[in-house]
């Protein structure tokens, strides 16, 4: 296996696309990750451009093939995806999977598939479960259990996990409160924290016991896979959380007196919406 020819990023780029290039070549009975089209070729152009703009800003000036490793890309594309649609994430990592697959096919050495071979199809994994999509059984038996035994894990699991049960948010949300603590929390409440599609959730009360967790975490944040990996193990995905969490609410709020179509619509603003529907699908899922 070999490196990329030139002494920079620009020269090395020309050289990815002279060694993926395959303008006019038919595909058929081919099995190939080549570019056999202008449409490809714009969309490589993109990928190569974003990631060496993401290398130049952390000052990584290695040959532009060796530093496809499984820390930098996972640095890159938790900023490069950040905001954007599940299927735009999606198709974003399929294409940057297949030229990077497309230049070991060509000798080009990607550390990556030596360090994670499942590391796409574990981000894609990801992506699909933190969208919306109809599974049913979404509910998780003895969830204050479950929470304990991820601390017991790996701690800094068991605190996103607890943020996503106890303030009914995102895999991605959790994640970003975990990591900016200090400009969501004010006194006993988290404040402005942003959510799908760029709402804003309400103020949300947070016990003592969390706040105090998060504001002394001295554990290193991981990255989104390895919470899904730490997940898998008790057959859980991460917005499970969030489903038990909608479940549990609306149940104690008919418990307190609280009529079902207003705990619907309670249940649905504490998961940043605003109808009574998205809390019918929540309780379907957890049946």
């Amino acid at each position: 296996m070999a490196n990329l020819k030139g002494g920079t990023f620009q020269k090395q780029i020309k050289d990815a696309f002279h060694r993926l290039e395959a303008f006019g070549v038919s595909r058929a009975g081919k099995s190939d990750n080549l570019t056999h089209s202008d449409k490809l070729a714009e969309k490589r152009e993109m990928y190569l451009r974003d990631i060496t703009s993401f290398f130049k800003s952390q000052n990584l000036n290695n040959k532009l093939n060796t530093l496809f490793t499984k820390q930098n890309l996972d640095n890159f594309f938790n900023q490069r995806l950040e905001n954007l649609s599940s299927k735009t994430q999606e198709n974003y990592l399929r294409g940057f999977s297949s030229m990077l697959q497309g230049l070991e096919q060509q000798n080009i050495t990607i550390p990556l598939f030596t360090e994670d071979k499942e590391f796409f199809n574990d981000r894609v994994k990801i992506i699909k479960d933190e969208a919306d999509i109809i599974i049913e059984n979404r509910y998780i038996e003895n969830v204050d259990n479950v929470i304990k035994s991820l601390y017991e894990d790996r701690a800094i699991s068991g605190l996103i996990a607890q943020c996503q049960y106890d303030l009914s948010i995102r895999q991605s949300e959790a994640f970003e409160l975990v990591k900016n603590p200090l400009k969501y929390l004010d006194n006993g409440y988290v404040m402005d924290l942003v959510g799908k599609g760029n709402h804003r959730y309400m103020a949300k009360e947070i016990s003592f016991e969390l706040e105090q967790k998060l504001l002394n975490n001295s554990y290193d944040l991981i990255d989104k896979s390895t919470y899904y990996q730490d997940l898998k193990s008790y057959d859980i995905s991460s917005h499970d959380f969030r489903f038990t969490a909608a479940r549990d609410n609306f149940e104690n709020m008919l418990k307190n007196g609280i009529s079902e179509k207003e705990a619907k619509l309670k249940v649905s603003e504490e998961l940043n919406h605003k109808r009574e529907a998205i809390t019918d699908y929540y309780l379907k899922r957890t049946e």
